[in-house]
């Protein structure tokens, strides 16, 4: 036989398993933190180093000569020391920030916290940019086995496929990607135009300034990571 006093709950435990009830399971107290890594901040950013990657970064008023990222990875290619390997740059140079910023974009564009339209621009400017990796037609069509655009190409196909493995990673694993490819994007980049400029500017017979795409592009970048 129990006790009347056994069959009392005190008002203190009635409180707390109340608040027990009440609490709802950790995956249930809103969205995750990594969610909001990428919100109108990030996305300005990632918005400034692909503004910057289309201006100048290179201008030379007295030639008339202003070349943007993917402009260079073409002109490059006529210079005698790339040529003939003593310049070790190449097309992929300055196609390789391109492909991150593909890549940003479709880390960008799986990002929950952000509306479905915002989603689906980002995802198919996505495409565009790693579309813009691969040679140009007609060299695409035999690229595969070209020497000339063989690693190219496939750097090209390797972008798409990161783009779709975007679609599987979870929130955290989007963050780490985001800064490596933020951090390797701004490495090559920077390389790339350091290494060139004095080149250019020897053929040129001088100084070449470094045109604002360029920093632009390195503080979207460096914001991003």
């Amino acid at each position: 036989v129990r006790s009347p006093v056994s069959q009392v709950q005190s008002p203190v435990s009635q409180v707390q398993s109340q608040n027990t009830a009440a609490v709802p399971p950790s995956s249930d107290l809103g969205p995750r933190t990594s969610d909001f890594r990428l919100g109108t901040w990030d996305l300005g950013l990632l918005t400034l180093a692909l503004v910057g990657y289309w201006l100048p970064w290179l201008t030379h008023p007295a030639a008339a000569l202003r070349l943007n990222g993917f402009e260079l990875a073409e002109w490059v290619t006529f210079l005698p020391g790339v040529r003939d390997g003593s310049l070790p740059l190449s097309r992929l140079s300055y196609l390789t920030p391109l492909a991150c910023l593909a890549l940003l974009l479709g880390v960008a564009a799986n990002r929950r916290k952000l509306p479905p339209a915002v989603r689906g621009g980002l995802g198919l400017l996505a495409l565009l940019c790693a579309g813009a990796v691969f040679p140009s037609y007609p060299y695409l069509l035999t690229a595969y086995k070209d020497s000339e655009f063989q690693l190219q190409f496939f750097v090209a196909c390797a972008t798409l496929l990161g783009l779709g493995l975007t679609f599987v990673l979870k929130a955290i694993w989007l963050d780490v990607l985001q800064i490596g490819l933020a951090v390797f994007g701004a490495a090559c980049g920077g390389w790339a135009l350091l290494r060139l400029r004095p080149v250019a500017s020897e053929l040129l017979n001088a100084s070449w300034p470094i045109g604002p795409g360029w920093f632009v592009m390195l503080a979207g970048f460096a914001a991003l990571a």
